[in-house]
């Protein structure tokens, strides 16, 4: 019955919904961390094409950052015992950044939501799973260089924050994807995925 109520509310949505900031705010509902990974992927394959739609115009910070924390599960699971995101969500995430015929801004809501998600879960698997960081590769694979660059800035300034809180985590986000772009472009020049994680991984003392 979910699934059904689903797929009818992200079809109404896609034909009427992006005009009215209370409905995005509803379907905005559907991201978060409680509800199962089954929906939480469904409305994102479902609203692929329009995900910039969920961005609410003039929307003040203060209601951006309490959304986000509604959606987001947590911060470090090593440090505050928050679970870890199902494979399945952080594909669906890593797919709602790649594969589009309107790229999301980066101050884009589902583009922070999945910038922190993914980065939290890097951050974690540096720290504690290899086979976790192979997964975050595979997932990684075909994302542009400002997006890798993004997550891998976001997971590490994350673990050097100290707090592994999940008000930290959306904090580090909003500083490496909505602060000044000045350097932006060396660095996206020289990045690349072992420096990234030879970088994080030498955290690993701060936590």
């Amino acid at each position: 019955a979910l699934d059904d109520f689903i797929d009818d509310l992200c079809n109404s949505y896609i034909e009427y919904g992006g005009q009215y900031p209370t409905f995005t705010n509803f379907i905005r509902l559907f991201l978060r961390h409680d509800f199962p990974a089954k929906t939480i992927t469904a409305v994102l394959t479902k609203l692929h094409p329009i995900l910039h739609v969920l961005t609410i115009e003039e929307e003040d910070k203060q209601s951006l950052v309490f959304s986000l924390t509604q959606s987001i599960s947590g911060g470090l699971p090593s440090l505050d015992s928050s679970r870890r995101d199902p494979s399945s969500v952080l594909d669906s995430f890593s797919t709602s950044l790649k594969k589009r015929d309107k790229e999301l801004s980066r101050n884009d809501y589902v583009y922070l939501l999945a910038i922190a998600v993914l980065g939290r879960n890097l951050a974690s698997s540096s720290q504690r799973c290899d086979c976790g960081l192979q997964a975050m590769k595979n997932r990684l694979s075909g994302v542009s260089s400002i997006v890798f660059y993004d997550i891998t800035q976001a997971a590490e300034k994350f673990l050097r924050s100290g707090g592994g809180t999940k008000d930290s985590l959306i904090s580090c986000v909003f500083d490496i994807c909505m602060g000044s772009p000045k350097g932006l472009n060396s660095a996206l020049n020289t990045g690349s995925w072992d420096e990234a994680i030879t970088s994080l991984k030498s955290v690993k003392h701060t936590i």
